[in-house]
């Protein structure tokens, strides 16, 4: 019986990497122009897969508005396959919620063009994530073909296989014997030259797939064949009849056949039932036969951060807030605002974009990209506060009841410590009897940090920013620059304002809800007294500075280390955040040491500790010290050289009453060039594993990596992480949260027990290099030189660390992770035009149920939950809403049918609770139906 070869012509398209967007999309218009003449003219050119991702549709018809017509119909017609993403992403570097927007918004812009092949397309991410087939199986996807990610599995394995998320669920996963480019360019001497107008030999398109062909029978799976006739931004295929002619005279045994991954995939399931191919459960990051390019996880670490601002913002704070304003007050879904902002943030999601192995100009790009999402979602979010309590009442008496809006957009009831600036007129207020009532009228500890009297000064709005930090970066500016223009003083009568740190205690802030505080100047207790808290305190000793809760005590050092102390349990942890730096003469892509390694330590540079803030609400401290470094690598890039630069360092510590977790800022003016630095967290614990915040999972992982010795590219020693990591032993554990900083390292050392490594940052100069070990010498991209991967100037990095015990569900650290990284927006108004809170939305009620988006539908007026099961048990979630629920459902992320069984959801019969079972590791996507009466 003879084989069958599905050949599938394609383009894998970056639409940035080498080359800006706009650069690419002049290539895109003539390439896509080009494939749209060979299906409608060339009889033996069927069928075009426009890479996977469906905003190349949006890119091509916006620079060529005239071929929508063809464009509408090859995509209806099925022979130009387009999506299911919308964006081909890296899959560790984006939350898992980002993940999910990506297919939902590929699904949408495909439908608005006729259909979207629903295959899971992932040809060039650098490793997948475990749970990526539930993701695919819940957007109606059964397949997936990939390139990278398998190690020493891959021989047992084959090329094709059913893949397993952690909850069971699978895939068929094709994995593209050497690469979606294994047959690209037929009928030429190289590859590249498919750009070009070289002659076709069908001789050398036979050579090539013998090749291939002898390499895919080496490992099971190799019946049906798929030939991949395609590259990075290629056109179509020259001549497709003559090569494949030349291969039907020269292998009569098989058939081919130029086709779609459908059809691929129909022939696969046809040819052997899916229980009897090989399994494979778990994430793919190995390097057995292509690069797996793990550096990306630390390149240009500015880029990782400003996402992880961007993600939360949409998904964490805008959304839910929105989404209770919305079902609960009637205000207007701002979707089209929203989907904006998403688009803009899935175009920085690629793997060339926010890996930041591109060249300067793509990432510059890409800043202005991640700007315009901070900007859209902060003004909505602004807008919205101001609704809750308007800033100007109706007369201007009105405006001295003043009310403070401190809004909760997590699921959880909290408690936190806000500081808000607020900005009072200075007649008709007493501002020595200025205290803070609740929405009871009680009072609540509250403190004034700061005074200013000011000049009223046009066209500056304190009262539309969200935070304290972002207010006091705005008014330090003028009091720097306006100082002797603006600065007043007590007296100075109606044209000066008085502007107030003030900073207090909000308790029971409701669950995706708000709470509003009064400014009244009446004779009260004073002020600390107003409710019973446990006060922080901080101290010098010695040169040192010693802070201290109910919780935590820590020791503030001159070169930025610290000790740390869990008075629940007596455990030391001494000698945290001790930073390391090391040369790196790698490239964008990956982090590479020097023949000759040195290793610079912080301990013991000179430095000074202050306290920097003082109340017994919150406390903060700092160490100033110069960190000095080797100044760059040496010309032959063999050694460090030996003159060094020094780069003044500021580690900050802060801790909070009631708190449990220490955070931590450190800024580092970067003056060096080529190297890596990182804070060093020697817990003393001991384990062999450490468990890091995933996808919609928690990665348990080896302490210290494995790889075989025969890879494409030996394993690295690094990890991935999203928003915490965790160490642990039965004494107790130590958790790591980090703010848009996904790399990390782990170690055993004989004296600290484990050690946590925090890659902080990675600077090098090129795209891509052919001279590194850690790569085997081999080039992942063009040599182009890209002297912003150095990272010059002050970098921050925000991070956090909670000692905790149990395991890491049972001590909450997803919810603690979540409190740590979303903060309280608040917003200063009047009262008489405030609308009251202080109930909750939508209250979640076990710690083992993550979840991940509280938004309106986008079809219908419903209420969309993502849930995700992290535990390994049966888990009944109880929601809890602020409102009457009609109906609650499981469906697809794009609100469809499931095609999986699932449980159904319970609505209690109070009507305001639902029971939502989960199965172990599952994920959930819920339609809500409110009562609106």
């Amino acid at each position: 019986m003879n084989r069958h070869a599905y050949i599938v012509s394609h383009t894998h398209w970056d639409r940035e990497w080498y080359q800006t967007f706009h650069r690419f999309q002049v290539q895109l218009v003539e390439t896509v122009r080009q494939v749209l003449d060979s299906l409608e003219n060339d009889p033996h050119f069927k069928h075009f897969i426009l890479d996977g991702q469906a905003c190349l549709l949006e890119d091509f018809i916006q620079a060529a508005p005239e071929e929508e017509k063809r464009l509408r119909k090859l995509v209806s017609s099925g022979a130009l396959g387009v999506g299911p993403w919308y964006i081909l992403p890296d899959e560790f570097l984006v939350s898992g919620e980002a993940t999910v927007r990506n297919l939902i918004y590929g699904r949408i812009t495909c439908r608005r063009w006729g259909r979207a092949q629903r295959v899971g397309y992932m040809p060039d991410s650098f490793g997948h994530i475990a749970q990526m087939p539930q993701l695919l199986r819940l957007a109606g996807i059964d397949s997936f073909i990939f390139t990278r990610g398998l190690g020493n599995e891959a021989e047992h394995l084959g090329w094709l296989f059913q893949w397993g998320a952690p909850d069971t669920t699978e895939v068929l996963a094709v994995n593209q014997c050497e690469g979606y480019c294994n047959a690209g360019a037929l009928g030429h001497e190289e590859l590249w030259h498919a750009h070009t107008r070289r002659e076709t030999d069908p001789e050398r398109a036979v050579e090539k797939v013998e090749a291939l062909l002898a390499r895919m029978d080496a490992r099971p799976g190799h019946d049906p064949i798929l030939l991949s006739n395609g590259c990075d931004h290629f056109p179509a295929q020259r001549n497709l009849g003559e090569m494949m002619a030349a291969l039907r005279r020269k292998r009569p045994d098989i058939v081919f056949e130029q086709t779609r991954f459908e059809d691929f995939l129909k022939a696969v399931r046809n040819s052997c039932h899916d229980d009897d191919r090989p399994q494979w459960v778990g994430e793919m990051l190995g390097g057995r036969d292509h690069p797996i390019l793990s550096g990306v996880w630390s390149t240009r670490m500015y880029l990782k951060q400003q996402n992880e601002i961007c993600q939360n913002l949409l998904t964490r704070q805008v959304e839910p807030l929105c989404a209770a304003a919305h079902f609960t007050a009637g205000e207007r879904w701002p979707g089209g605002l929203l989907d904006q902002a998403w688009r803009q943030l899935l175009r920085n999601h690629p793997h060339d974009s926010i890996c930041g192995c591109s060249t300067d100009a793509v990432h510059q790009d890409m800043e202005t990209r991640f700007a315009a999402v901070i900007q859209t979602g902060e003004q909505v979010l602004s807008r919205l506060m101001d609704r809750l309590s308007p800033a100007f009442g109706a007369q201007p008496a009105d405006d001295l009841d003043t009310v403070i809006t401190v809004a909760n957009p997590l699921p959880v009831v909290r408690e936190e410590v806000v500081e808000r600036l607020i900005v009072l007129p200075l007649v008709g207020l007493d501002l020595d009897r200025l205290q803070l009532l609740d929405d009871q009228d009680r009072p609540v500890p509250f403190r004034i940090l700061e005074t200013h009297y000011l000049e009223r000064f046009w066209g500056i709005d304190y009262r539309s920013e969200l935070f304290a930090h972002d207010q006091l970066d705005l008014l330090d500016t003028y009091l720097h620059r306006f100082g002797d223009r603006i600065v007043g003083h007590r007296d100075s009568g109606p044209s000066h304002d008085a502007f107030l740190l003030v900073q207090f205690l909000a308790r029971d802030l409701p669950a995706v809800g708000h709470r509003q505080y009064r400014v009244v100047d009446q004779a009260g207790p004073a002020r600390g007294t107003a409710a019973i808290f446990s006060p922080v305190t901080a101290r010098r000793t010695g040169d040192d500075a010693l802070l201290e809760n109910q919780h935590l005590k820590v020791l503030l050092h001159a070169d930025g280390t610290f000790d740390l102390t869990d008075k629940a349990t007596g455990m030391q942890y001494p000698g945290l955040n001790l930073l390391e730096d090391t040369e790196d003469r790698g490239d964008e892509y990956d982090y590479c040491p020097a023949e000759t390694s040195l290793t610079v330590f912080s301990a013991g540079a000179p430095g000074k500790v202050r306290l920097t803030s003082c109340s017994d609400l919150s406390v903060s401290a700092e160490a100033a010290f110069r960190f000095d470094l080797p100044r760059s690598l040496e010309k032959d890039r063999r050694s460090r050289f030996p003159r060094t630069t020094p780069c003044d360092t500021v580690v900050r510590l802060v801790l909070r009453t009631g708190s449990r977790r220490l955070e931590v800022e450190t800024s580092f003016n970067n003056r060096a060039f080529d190297h890596r630095l990182r804070a060093w967290f020697p817990t003393g614990v001991k384990t062999d594993q450490v468990v890091s915040d995933g996808h919609f999972l928690l990665n348990r992982r080896p302490l210290e990596r494995t790889g075989g010795p025969d890879w494409v590219q030996p394993a690295p020693l690094t990890w991935p992480q999203q928003d915490w990591s965790a160490l642990q032993d039965e004494q107790g554990g130590l958790a790591i949260f980090n703010r848009g900083l996904p790399e990390f390292q782990t170690w055993s050392d004989p004296h600290s027990g484990a050690v946590f490594a925090l890659t902080l940052l990675r600077c090098v100069d090129w795209l891509s290099r052919d001279d590194l070990p850690t790569r085997n010498n081999i080039n992942a991209g063009p040599t182009l030189h890209t002297p912003g991967a150095q990272c010059i100037g002050r970098q921050v990095f925000r991070y956090a660390l909670a000692p905790f015990q149990g395991n890491v569900l049972e001590a909450d650290l997803p919810g603690e992770s979540n409190r740590y990284r979303v903060g309280c927006p608040t917003h200063h108004g009047v009262r008489n035009l405030a609308r009251p809170g202080g109930r909750s939305f939508l209250r979640k009620t076990d710690p083992r149920v993550q979840i991940t988006a509280i938004k309106r539908s986008d079809s219908g007026d419903h209420l969309v939950l993502r849930l995700a099961n992290l535990s390994g048990d049966e888990v009944s979630e109880i929601l809890e809403f602020g409102q009457m629920v009609v109906d609650a459902e499981k469906t697809s992320f794009l609100d469809g049918p499931l095609d999986i069984e699932n449980e159904e959801v319970f609505v209690s019969d109070g009507g305001e609770k639902i029971k939502v079972p989960l199965d172990p590791y599952e994920i959930a996507n819920l339609i809500v139906e409110l009562d609106k009466g």
